[in-house]
Order: C-alpha cells, then sequence, then structure tokens
C-alpha cells in the first residue's frame, strides 16, 4: 500500500505512512502528550509553509490534539467547494479515523488538489455524526511554484518563492512534491532511502528537476489527446440490432400461436413448447449482448527502468448516465491549464486496505486521474524497440508508447487485461520501459 508522509508530520513520525500513523497515533500520545485544556483542538495549513499552488496537488497539514482526560475516537473530515458559482463548482471531502489518548496530539500531512476559486478548507473531528471540533483553513493561493532547500550552503536562491526544508522534512510519496518546481540538495545532506525514491520517481516521470540527486526525466505523463484518442478502442459495443429485431418477432410470433392452444383441450402440449422456444430469446440475448455497459475505466501503467520503487498511473473514466466510481488508492483529477474539473464531487476515505478514492461524474464526461503507485517490476511480455523507436504492440499502449522516448534496442515488457464488472467495462494497460545500457 502506498503511504502518505509529509514535511508538516512530527519528526518522531516522519517517514511513516498515514494509515501507520492512525493506528500508531494513541501510542506515541500516551508517550508524549500533555493535556493543557479540557477540549479538542485542530489546526492546518493547505501547501509547502502555506503557499497553495493552483493547479497542482499540494500537502494538508491537519493537527489534531485530545485536551480531554478521555481517549478521543471519532473522523477526521476535510472539505472543501472549488470553483465558481457561474463557472460550476466542485467538492472535495476526506474522512479518515483517529484515535488518540488523553493529552494526545497528532499531524498528519494528506495529498490535497488547490484549483482557482478554491473556498477555505473545513476541518472537523466527527462521532457518530456530531461535530467535537471545526476550524477553518484559509488557502494562500499562488502561480508560481516554490524552490525548496534541503540542508544549507546551496548559494544563489534567486528570485522566486523558496521553502526550506530539513531532509527528515522531504515527503516519502511523490504526489507530495507535485507544488514545487526544483528540489536543492545541499552538500553533506543526507536524504534517506524512501524520500530519495519519491524524488526520483518525481523527476523521471517528469514532475520537476532534483539538484544534488542525478535523475534524468526520462518519461512523462500520457497526454489528454493520447488518452481521449485511445478511448474509441474501448467504446461501448453496440446492441446487435438484427437478432434483437428477428428475436423479439419471433418471440411475438410463437406467442400468438402458443395463446390459442391453451384454450384448446389436449393443446397444452403444444403450448408449452411453443412458449418455450420464445421464452429461449430472452436467455439468448444477454448472453449475445451481456449487459449494458455504463461505465467504461482505463488505467494505465508505467514504469521506467530509472525508478523501480514507483509507477506512474492514469485512469480514464467515461460513465454513459452519469454516476460514481470507486477505485483504491488515492488519485486526483488532472485538470488541464485554463479549464475546470469534470469531476463534481471526489471523496478520500479509508476502507479495509487502506485509502480509497470515490469520484462522481455526469453522463459522458470523461474525467483523467493519476497518482504515483507501487512499481511494477516483474513480468510482461518482452519486445524491443526497432528502428526508428518502433514498436510492435497493441494499439491500446499509444498512450504509454508516446509518454516515453524509447530508443532502437530499449526493451519494453507489456500487459493488458480486461474485466467486466455489471456495468463496468475496465481495461488496464502495463509497460516497464528498461532503456538499453
Amino acid at each position: 500500500m502506498r503511504r502518505f508522509a509529509g514535511a508538516l508530520v512530527p519528526a518522531r513520525l516522519r517517514g511513516w505512512g498515514v494509515g501507520s500513523l492512525l493506528v500508531a497515533a494513541a501510542a506515541w500520545c500516551i508517550a508524549g502528550g500533555e493535556a493543557r485544556a479540557a477540549s479538542i483542538w485542530l489546526g492546518g495549513e493547505v501547501g509547502w509553509e502555506g503557499l497553495a499552488v493552483v493547479g497542482e496537488v499540494n500537502p494538508l497539514q491537519v493537527t489534531v490534539e485530545n485536551g480531554t482526560s478521555i481517549p478521543l475516537t471519532g473522523t477526521l473530515v476535510a472539505v472543501q467547494r472549488v470553483g465558481s458559482g457561474w463557472r460550476g463548482q466542485a467538492t472535495q471531502r476526506l474522512e479518515a479515523p483517529v484515535v488518540l489518548a488523553p493529552g494526545g496530539r497528532v499531524q498528519f500531512v494528506f495529498p490535497w488538489p488547490v484549483e482557482a476559486g478554491s473556498e477555505p478548507v473545513t476541518i472537523l473531528v466527527e462521532r457518530d455524526g456530531v461535530a467535537l471540533a471545526r476550524a477553518t483553513v484559509p488557502v494562500r493561493p499562488t502561480v508560481e511554484k516554490p524552490v525548496a532547500i534541503v540542508g544549507a550552503g546551496v548559494g544563489d536562491l534567486g528570485s522566486g518563492p523558496v521553502v526550506f526544508l530539513a531532509p527528515e522534512e522531504l515527503p516519502d510519496d511523490p504526489l507530495l512534491l507535485s507544488a514545487l518546481s526544483r528540489v536543492r540538495i545541499a552538500p553533506g545532506a543526507t536524504v534517506s532511502a524512501r524520500p530519495e525514491a519519491a524524488l526520483r520517481a518525481w523527476a523521471a516521470y517528469g514532475g520537476g528537476e532534483v539538484d544534488g540527486l542525478p535523475v534524468a526525466a526520462t518519461a512523462s505523463s500520457p497526454s489528454d489527446a493520447d488518452l481521449r484518442a485511445a478511448l474509441r478502442l474501448h467504446a461501448p459495443r453496440p446492441p446487435p440490432v438484427g437478432p434483437l429485431l428477428g428475436g423479439t418477432s419471433l418471440y411475438l410470433l410463437l406467442l400468438g400461436f402458443a395463446l390459442p392452444a391453451l384454450s384448446r383441450r389436449g393443446g397444452a402440449p403444444r403450448a408449452a413448447l411453443l412458449l418455450a422456444l420464445s421464452l429461449s430469446f430472452s436467455l439468448v440475448y444477454p448472453v449475445l449482448y451481456d449487459s449494458p455497459q455504463n461505465i467504461t475505466a482505463v488505467q494505465y501503467t508505467l514504469t521506467s527502468s530509472s525508478d523501480m520503487w514507483f509507477c506512474l498511473d492514469t485512469l480514464v473514466v467515461v460513465p454513459r448516465r452519469g454516476g460514481v466510481w470507486e477505485v483504491a488508492g488515492w488519485w486526483v483529477e488532472r485538470v488541464p491549464a485554463g479549464e475546470e474539473r469534470v469531476v463534481a464531487a471526489v471523496e478520500w476515505f479509508w476502507g479495509g486496505e487502506g485509502p480509497r478514492t470515490r469520484i462522481s461524474l455526469g453522463a459522458g464526461q470523461a474525467a483523467i486521474l493519476w497518482r504515483y503507485g507501487p512499481a511494477w517490476v516483474e513480468g510482461g511480455e518482452e519486445v524491443v524497440v526497432g528502428p526508428e523507436g518502433t514498436v510492435g504492440v497493441h494499439a491500446g499502449f499509444a498512450p504509454l508508447v508516446a509518454a516515453i522516448r524509447a530508443a532502437e534496442g530499449d526493451r519494453l515488457f507489456v500487459d493488458w487485461a480486461e474485466e467486466r464488472r455489471g456495468e463496468v467495462a475496465f481495461s488496464a494497460y502495463r509497460l516497464r520501459w528498461e532503456q538499453r545500457d
């Protein structure tokens, strides 16, 4: 399971994931918490040092303090409206379980998208639907990504915004680096394995540059144009009109002969035979056509040989009639510059195996979601890149092939699967790129 940690997590808990923090909060608070008031206190901040970059995923820090004399068991909730009344509004919400000992204090960091028109974030601690504490977190939007300085003594800082981090404050999830333009690691600064892997993944998939850590930006996100073009391969299959019309006519014809037979003495066997023939159509047609396809979902997974910790996942979801889609993991919508969100509502919550994402979409609207997931490091069919970068793979891999800069002799490992889940048609394409030495 992916873990969520970041710069705003206390030093004793840095490098832990949000799921681990939720379990370990009580034990840490018993050891180090100290009650100051008989109340529950909430605080928060959006963005690195309070700078919320528009159009990017920012860290949302939430601090919870239990100043009561009894254990706190509840749900942490964060809610925000994005957009404007005349351009359309969307909502985003997270729910996470909280367990705190008396006098306990804990901090969490969650990936939180910020868009133009974002209202303040409301955070609450609830129990059985009753708010025990509430706070409002302001959003200070900016359009310029800051540079993160890790350590000290890096020379000229430039003219843009800068945030200063200690090595242990680096997040271990690349998603939390999205709001930075560059990370500069000072000489002598030691970065642990997990944050270093996050930095490498962030740079390898085109997120930004890392000074002091040699990483080549070898791939990029699949483009919106390529993803939308590939959707044609997964369009809902039209119903077989010919068999439908013919079967319906036969059904009515046989039924017409069966009913008079039932009214005559001795006609029951003949009527039963005709009814069996007519009703067989209701069994054959669903097998022939399957249930109607309401939601089309296609996931693309890209793993680069320059980063064997993380992959870049892209998910395209299109409902025909509108609906709700739920998927494991923490996914965020990719919103192109100058455009608005497609997802009307997004909710992140904790299930039995960690965080999950639920989105609401209107009819025919294609939503593009993304995240960093665990790298795909084994298996797949091997394909060697030919002259001038030619690749002999299924057309469904086109968005992934276009996102890499493969050269002759490079090896690609591919895997493809399709599945029907009721009204949902789900397809998954995985590609691992190993560059030639």
